[in-house]
């Protein structure tokens, strides 16, 4: 006689669609040109899976795109981008005086119905930059970022319009802060007049005698680029949608 075989367990799923969000970190792939920075969150509902679309935001020196040093990916989040001792002393130049370009890289994407702005807020101030001539500039290239740069300023940008999209790629746009110092001359003038009565022999009244001399001393304003406080250019980036003001 044949053993009876157990019958299989009923498998039931609750009534409930299960619904669940999962979100996957950034992943850079292709590091090249035409970098590729993948950023998904998806949800799902059932056995049906939605992409929602993502925005990434990047700021640092130029590289690779999908390689800066940071990156965001929460609307309104800011991000700094810093410099100080080391570009000071180039500045200052032993006193003599110089000039600096400081090439800043953001790399931007968007996806779905949504594009993405930016604003670009300098805080410079003390040191050999406070006392410097300075001015930013968006460029076309990191290597169009030089001291001899003068496009016109800017300190805001839309890399990525509102129209519907699902590109990973990422756009990167280049700003260029150029700095000039200039030593600072200060001159001070002093007089100083002198009234004697010589004495001369035979006379019982001789005339009183007057001089003057005049001088200047010209200084130069002393700072410390090791001492330099740092300084930065602070990006800020939005979303928005058709219709919405960039």
């Amino acid at each position: 006689m044949t053993a009876p075989t157990a019958a299989a367990p009923a498998r039931r799923w609750a009534g409930a669609v299960l619904t669940a969000l999962v979100v996957v970190a950034a992943v850079v792939v292709g590091l090249g040109t035409g970098g590729t920075l993948a950023l998904w969150r998806d949800e799902f509902r059932g056995a049906a899976r939605v992409p929602v679309g993502v925005a990434v935001f990047g700021v640092g020196a130029p590289a690779a795109p999908g390689t800066l040093s940071q990156y965001a990916t929460t609307d309104g989040q800011a991000l700094a981008h810093t410099f100080g001792p080391a570009q000071a002393a180039a500045l200052y130049n032993g006193g003599a005086g110089g000039s600096v370009a400081i090439p800043v890289q953001v790399d931007a994407l968007s996806q779905g119905h949504r594009g993405l702005s930016y604003t670009v807020v300098p805080t410079i101030s003390g040191g050999v930059f406070g006392a410097s001539t300075w001015r930013l500039y968006r460029v076309a290239s990191a290597a169009a970022c030089t001291t001899a740069t003068s496009s016109t300023e800017a300190s805001a940008s839309t890399p990525v319009p509102s129209g519907y999209t699902t590109t990973s790629t990422l756009v990167s746009e280049y700003w260029c802060l150029v700095a000039t110092y200039a030593p600072v001359a200060g001159t001070n003038e002093e007089q100083a007049e002198v009234t004697g009565t010589p004495v001369v022999p035979e006379k019982e009244d001789p005339a009183d005698v007057q001089d003057a001399e005049s001088w200047n001393v010209t200084g130069y304003e002393e700072l410390d680029p090791g001492a330099e406080p740092s300084h930065s250019l602070t990006f800020t980036f939005r979303t928005f949608r058709p219709g919405e003001t960039p």
